[in-house]
């Protein structure tokens, strides 16, 4: 089933939590470091004043930040949350950006004999293929498998920008761990404008195994990433 659609968007107080979130992962915003006012972040964020406090309040709530009556924002610490965008590791060249994705292709497939067993011989996956995009920016297109046994019915309009909350919503799965393994491979033969990658072309490329609390394996998925526009980063600390 040949598309091309935007994905479900997240509400728009949630994008603006998530964007915050990976910039003060990403070392923009420091521990103690107080933020610009409402009035300044509400402006270089081109959202409204009152949507900018609901994202502040989801972030209070998560510990991220912690917000001072009468003094301001202040960035409270950078580990131990629970955001939805915690395993995406692309980001642009210049900053870490919102994910989003348009849906290109869904369809049930069998998975090819030689890869990870994530169903049982014979049975069926979901095969998604969809464009990733950074602050509207076009950086990667990936290739994500899963099981169908638990939705043998699926529509383009239940998946959203983020597949592991939708895991978490359509199929009560959560996503516990992932492992990821990076190199360089030839762009698919579906890639296509506006990424700025062509069939065949060196490209960036990621392998990810996504297992549940349980080390049940739920998730398959390819990523080739245009390294002229993002990079893969990935953050440890003690």
């Amino acid at each position: 089933m040949k598309v091309a659609t935007a994905a479900k968007p997240l509400p728009v107080y949630l994008q603006i939590a998530e964007l915050l979130a990976r910039q003060i992962k990403a070392g923009y915003w420091h521990s103690g470091e107080r933020l610009p006012t409402e009035a300044e972040l509400a402006q270089r964020l081109s959202v409204a004043v009152g949507t900018l406090r609901k994202s502040l309040a989801l972030l209070e709530a998560q510990e991220v930040l912690e917000r001072i009556q009468g003094s301001g924002t202040y960035v409270r610490q950078t580990r131990g949350t629970a955001q939805i965008y915690e395993l995406f590791r692309l980001e642009l060249t210049d900053g870490p950006g919102l994910p989003t994705a348009h849906i290109l292709d869904l369809s049930q497939q069998y998975l090819p004999a030689q890869w990870p067993a994530l169903v049982a011989p014979g049975a069926a996956c979901w095969r998604v293929r969809r464009m990733r995009f950074l602050s509207g920016q076009p950086v990667a297109l990936e290739e994500i498998w899963f099981p169908a046994g638990a939705c043998p019915d699926l529509s383009l309009q239940e998946l959203g920008d983020s597949m592991y909350l939708f895991y978490q919503q359509r199929l009560g799965v959560w996503i516990a761990r992932v492992e990821d393994q990076i190199s360089a491979a030839a762009a698919p033969d579906w890639a296509a404008l506006p990424l700025g990658l062509s069939p065949g072309d060196c490209s960036g490329y990621i392998e990810r195994l996504s297992w549940t609390a349980t080390n049940q394996l739920a998730e398959f998925s390819k990523t080739w990433f245009d390294p002229a526009v993002c990079r893969y980063s990935s953050r440890m600390s003690q």
